[in-house]
């Protein structure tokens, strides 16, 4: 797993890359992920002291964020092979209690579980009996724009918007 971390983002050529490998390796793992301190203590704090600081200053913007995506948005896209999707449909946006964002489309036929990186939503889904990643812009104005691609469909990857509903 760490050789394929490692190529991954060794050819990384935007933040986007190195989130789904963080991601996918987050999932298969089962580690979480979270800012490393220096070994050695800073101004007579403990390693542990300075680490709680530094995660405290980084979460904060980002539980903000995950606040201003809560609600429901209009979705249109298009599938892996290119074809659009045959009618809008709705993703429901809402804050579990772990501070993970919990995506619900089509009132709940599709699940699955964000996180902010940077400016980007990172999501990993079920659909179709597949597990389908999501690399969502969040926009000025509030939509979200992307890409996604599920395990083992052909063609390219497929697009979704979402705009508040």
């Amino acid at each position: 797993m760490k050789t394929l971390i490692g190529a991954l983002i060794g050819q990384c050529k935007n933040a986007r890359v190195a989130a789904i490998a963080l991601l996918v390796a987050g999932a298969t793992g089962g580690w979480a992920m979270s800012v490393a301190a220096n070994a050695a203590t800073f101004d007579g704090q403990s390693r542990g002291e300075v680490a709680h600081r530094a995660d405290t200053k980084r979460l904060l913007p980002v539980e903000e964020a995950k606040l201003g995506l809560v609600g429901s948005y209009t979705v249109s896209g298009s599938d892996p092979d290119g074809r659009p999707y045959a009618a809008s449909g709705v993703v429901d946006v809402s804050l579990a209690p772990s501070g993970a964002l919990e995506l619900e489309w089509d009132n709940g036929r599709q699940v699955g579980v964000g996180e902010i990186v940077g400016d980007t939503l990172v999501v990993s889904c079920w659909s179709k009996g597949r597990t389908a990643i999501l690399i969502m812009n969040i926009n000025p104005d509030g939509s979200l724009s992307g890409k996604w691609t599920r395990r083992a469909d052909r063609g390219v990857k497929g697009t979704e918007a979402w705009k508040r509903a």
